[in-house]
């Protein structure tokens, strides 16, 4: 008998390999109705430099988060000497 659990990085890897997979298919499929020309390259350049900032992005959302937020705003109050000015 096996028992499931839920886990929050399942969800995660999941939705990053998606955007992993389908982004490039996606853009590629999009380009292909295009003429020939500049235009059509600057898209599929863009569109993998995009795919991989929000890529990049996500993995340091989710190392941060794994770090746990609460460390941070403990790090950052322990200074009383530090203040934000508007």
């Amino acid at each position: 008998m096996t028992t499931s659990t839920y886990d929050q990085s399942d969800f995660f890897i999941r939705a990053a390999a998606a955007v992993a997979i389908l982004g490039p298919i996606l853009l590629v499929m999009i380009a292909g109705t295009m003429p020939e020309g500049l235009a059509r390259g600057q898209l599929i350049v863009s569109g993998h430099i995009g795919i991989v900032v929000a890529l990049a992005t996500a993995l340091v959302l989710r190392a941060v988060y794994g770090l746990g937020f609460s460390k941070a705003f403990k790090l950052a109050a322990s200074k009383p000497n530090h203040s934000v000015t508007a």
